[in-house]
């Protein structure tokens, strides 16, 4: 632990003997570790604080519930997991120095490409979970969920079966 606190230490002091008030991200990985941490906060904030919905009659957790808070959670978790990791390289001496502009147009691509990640990973683990809340409740309890009730992402939906 003591390790960390040093390179914390030696990191202020850097910044703190440069003639600027505030020391530039210049390591490539950390600055597309913010981006996706970025992109994987909003995903677990939405998720958690999306507004609820009536129960449908005979399921006490409905399967699209359970595949939205499924979905949000693999997105978010995921997202910050790759930048939590991409960060922490920098700590490790994995680090590539860049100018700001390219560190800058780096982050934005990354930021371009988790939201394309996020949208995809999130309609995929969606169907998957659906589908499996949906045959549980078939096999289970004969009760059938309609498909027309699952959501996923409203703009990006297959056309249902019935």
């Amino acid at each position: 632990m003591s390790f960390f606190w040093g390179l914390v230490a030696w990191r202020i002091a850097n910044c703190a003997g440069s003639s600027r008030t505030i020391c530039e991200v210049r390591s490539l990985l950390s600055a597309i570790g913010l981006s996706l941490d970025v992109v994987g906060a909003v995903a677990l904030v939405v998720g958690i604080f999306r507004p609820t919905r009536p129960l449908v009659t005979g399921y006490a957790y409905a399967p699209d519930d359970a595949a939205r808070d499924s979905a949000f959670g693999v997105v978010g978790a995921t997202l910050l997991v790759a930048g939590f990791v991409l960060q922490s390289l920098s700590y490790f001496g994995v680090s590539v120095e860049c100018s700001t502009a390219t560190t800058v147009g780096s982050s934005i691509g990354a930021l371009v490409v988790a939201i394309a990640y996020a949208l995809v990973a999130f309609e995929a683990t969606h169907r998957l979970v659906f589908d499996r809340r949906r045959e549980e409740g078939l096999r289970k309890w004969n009760m059938d969920y309609p498909l027309n009730r699952r959501r996923g992402l409203w703009f990006w939906r297959p056309p249902d079966d019935s």
